[in-house]
């Protein structure tokens, strides 16, 4: 049920304290693994080059007289398109002035908007980028004992007896760099296989002369040989309003993925994936998301509306520079 104006106006309320539901922008992820290419258009083609032709050895003795061997390559053609969203609550005169301190119905409606803004963003990362079969390399832990499929990789599951997660994601990282020359540099974690691996016993006999001697997450980046290993906690509410809530994290608790993201947002250098967004949607916004939160005023309705608007889109463009990892945990 939606506030109303008897909701926000209680007698006698304490003003300096309110509870309201905010998460930790922190446990996001969509902006943290692959850059943001600002985009003047909606919509453009860019290039994705052949890597093959940058690999060969083609030198040559030129001969006495003669032109040198003449190379080349080959490019295929991406396309982007930005679509607008948006969502926006209302705030009528009545409520904002019949609201008691701390309540602030603006702030409220602006949370609410830039939550839910966040939340939709790390659902689309995890529907672009932490699923199988996305990456060229997909791999599916697996009990002990139990039997392969033909048609996917397979690795012991890292709560299993037995399991080497350090050397497992040691020669992972290579295979990466065997094929495409990059080295991978981040490894993104859900939450329960976070959890198993800081606990690994692998993970904390390499740890424990240390000075902490607790396990983070820095510290799996540096067993892991990547620059940063990142653990996604933003949470979601998939249950329709009106019914019971079904709350769970966003990103799939128990995957992985190992990627090379490229450190600066440009086209021109091969990154796993890149986002595009559209900051010319608005005069005067360079949000890193094409993200802002308009207000407008509704005079005849003698009500602000607050609007939240976006123009993104993400994408693979290097699916060889990744490898994902279901079912990395039992539990």
């Amino acid at each position: 049920m939606q506030p109303t104006q008897t909701q926000v106006h209680i007698d006698r309320w304490l003003t300096d304290m309110a509870i309201a539901w905010q998460q930790d922008p922190n446990a996001f992820i969509a902006h943290k693994v692959f850059p943001v290419v600002p985009v003047n258009n909606r919509s453009d083609d860019y290039y994705i080059y052949e890597k093959g032709f940058f690999y060969r050895d083609e030198m040559a003795p030129r001969p006495m007289g003669g032109r040198a061997k003449q190379v080349g390559y080959e490019a295929e053609t991406g396309h982007y398109v930005c679509e607008e969203e948006a969502l926006e609550a209302s705030v009528d005169d009545r409520e904002r002035e019949n609201a008691d301190q701390p309540l602030d119905p603006e702030v409220s409606k602006t949370r609410l908007l830039y939550t839910q803004a966040m939340i939709h963003r790390d659902r689309v990362w995890t529907q672009e980028y932490f699923t199988t079969g996305k990456w060229t390399i997909n791999w599916e832990g697996v009990e002990k004992g139990s039997e392969a499929k033909e048609e996917e990789e397979k690795f012991l599951q890292f709560d299993q007896t037995g399991s080497e997660p350090i050397e497992f994601f040691d020669q992972r990282g290579l295979d990466i760099m065997s094929k495409t020359g990059y080295k991978p540099n981040i490894i993104v974690l859900g939450a329960d296989t976070y959890r198993v691996l800081k606990n690994h016993p692998a993970v904390v006999e390499r740890i424990k002369y240390t000075q902490r001697g607790i396990v983070t997450a820095e510290i799996l980046a540096e067993l892991f040989d990547v620059e940063q290993v990142l653990v996604p906690l933003g949470v979601y509410n998939s249950a329709q309003e009106g019914s019971a809530d079904n709350i769970n994290f966003i990103v799939n608790r128990k995957a992985a993925l190992m990627v090379y993201a490229a450190p600066a947002p440009t086209i021109t250098d091969p990154s796993g994936g890149y986002s595009f967004a559209w900051t010319k949607l608005l005069p005067g916004v360079n949000n890193a998301f094409g993200g802002v939160i308009e207000r407008g005023r509704e005079e005849l309705a003698h009500t602000d509306v607050f609007q939240v608007r976006t123009a993104y889109t993400m994408g693979i463009t290097a699916p060889d520079l990744g490898e994902f990892f279901n079912a990395c945990v039992t539990s």
